[in-house]
């Protein structure tokens, strides 16, 4: 019963998925193909994103959670 119960509250917190919202997209004129994106990203309560990478430099700013 623990098995199955762990299996439903797993499957729920990967079911909740992040709001992704584009703010502002400008080409960099002076780095031809390259361009400069704002957006924010809201996770669900509880939620979070796993551990990935990005071929591109970011500036991250976070507004609220425990990290």
């Amino acid at each position: 019963m623990i098995l199955a119960l762990a299996c439903l509250v797993s499957g729920t917190l990967v079911a909740q998925e992040a709001k992704v919202t584009e703010l502002l997209s400008k080409d960099l004129t002076k780095f031809p193909g390259k361009e400069g994106l704002m957006i924010t990203v809201e996770y669900p309560p509880g939620s979070s994103d796993l551990i990935h990478r990005h071929n591109a430099h970011a500036f991250v700013y976070m507004l609220g959670g425990d990290r």
